[in-house]
């Protein structure tokens, strides 16, 4: 493992390849399955670790996705990196079909949404880095430690803040850009069966670093991917959906829909963002919106589905504007890497916690 000090900065910051890779989900009402496209069109399915093991990926020397590593920052404490690439949504009318990543700007392609200028003063920047747990008591992100739970979304942000100036509480940027990565990788929107089911005891926070004897970067310590439990991780990046919920900033719900704030600054419970469409009220997701950088669902198939849309709950209310994601310690095939609801501006649970990012 590195460590971070100062700017931090990841070489190479570029790959020379021009290849896209790309996934269409064209059948996404009757599939969680899409089909491999461009450069990628030949890939076989990732192999996640089982019971800590090894594991492979036909992306695994490919830019983006290694780029993405373990290093330690000396404000957020273990955090890891997701190079800049850039995306294109292939669209029906406003209709989410598809996807391709490049680590080149080819025509029609735009920043990875975590990376694009944020209207900070900063520009584009070249690596983010993600906090590999979820924060703990210190509002670190440190191994060993049960998450820091009970805390409103706006004490979080205050908390992750407090770390460092370039510190700030996890954003709806930094979840669609692992959306991307992951759904170009698996080809597949059911996070819990490609890669494990997570969640955790049914009763209470566990502490993290439960992966941390894992061989390889993404997986499941369970015995079978179909076994309930902390310790799940996509590309060294833990409990996305085990162990607590996590509060995300950078958005929040209100009478007009979804708005998005990407300035970290600007961060907010209730104002500050830009409206970007009004979810389904509620159910499990048969297609999305594409909203220039962001998407959210516009379709649902009502009953929970572990083999149609995104498999995942998400839910929308004008009266309940702060909005949290992954899956908790309560168990469910329906909340994977895409499950999203919301709580009140003061509600504070004990199964939402935090997780901190660095914007360089």
């Amino acid at each position: 493992m590195s460590t971070i000090y100062g700017n931090p900065i990841l070489t190479p910051l570029s790959d020379p390849s021009t290849k896209i890779y790309g996934v269409d989900f064209t059948n996404m009402a009757t599939s969680s399955a899409g089909t491999r496209t461009n450069d990628a069109a030949s890939f076989p399915d990732p192999q996640p670790a089982v019971a800590g093991g090894t594991g492979s990926s036909p992306f695994d020397n490919i830019r983006p996705w290694c780029g993405m590593k373990r290093f330690t920052h000396p404000d957020a404490g273990e955090v890891v990196s997701i190079p800049k690439f850039y995306y294109k949504w292939e669209t029906d009318g406003t209709k989410m079909t598809g996807l391709k990543i490049s680590m080149t700007k080819h025509e029609g392609f735009n920043t990875s949404p975590a990376h694009m200028d944020r209207g900070d003063g900063k520009g584009e920047r070249d690596v983010i880095y993600v906090g590999r747990y979820h924060s703990c008591s210190t509002n670190k992100s440190t191994t060993g430690q049960k998450p820091k739970v009970n805390i409103t979304r706006s004490a979080a942000r205050t908390a992750a803040h407090s770390l460092g100036p370039n510190v700030w509480s996890f954003d709806f940027a930094t979840r669609v850009t692992i959306w991307m990565l992951y759904l170009v990788e698996f080809a597949d929107w059911n996070s819990q069966y490609k890669i494990g089911w997570g969640c955790g005891n049914n009763s209470g926070a566990e502490n993290v670093g439960a992966s941390d004897n894992m061989q390889y970067h993404t997986g499941t310590m369970q015995a079978n991917r179909t076994g309930w439990g902390v310790g799940v991780q996509y590309r060294y990046i833990e409990g996305l959906w085990d162990n607590v919920n996590e509060w995300m900033d950078g958005c929040y719900y209100s009478t007009s829909g979804m708005s998005v704030i990407l300035n970290p600054n600007n961060f907010s419970d209730n104002k500050n963002g830009t409206v970007i469409g009004t979810p389904i009220s509620w159910g499990y997701s048969s297609a999305f919106a594409v909203s220039d950088w962001a998407i959210y669902p516009n379709a649902t198939i009502g009953d929970s589905s572990t083999t149609i849309g995104s498999c995942d709950y998400w839910s929308y209310g004008s009266s309940a504007p702060c909005l949290f994601c992954g899956g908790g310690y309560y168990r469910g095939e329906n909340l994977g890497l895409f499950y999203v609801d919301a709580y009140m501006v003061s509600d504070a649970r004990s199964n939402v916690g935090f997780r901190v990012i660095v914007l360089p």
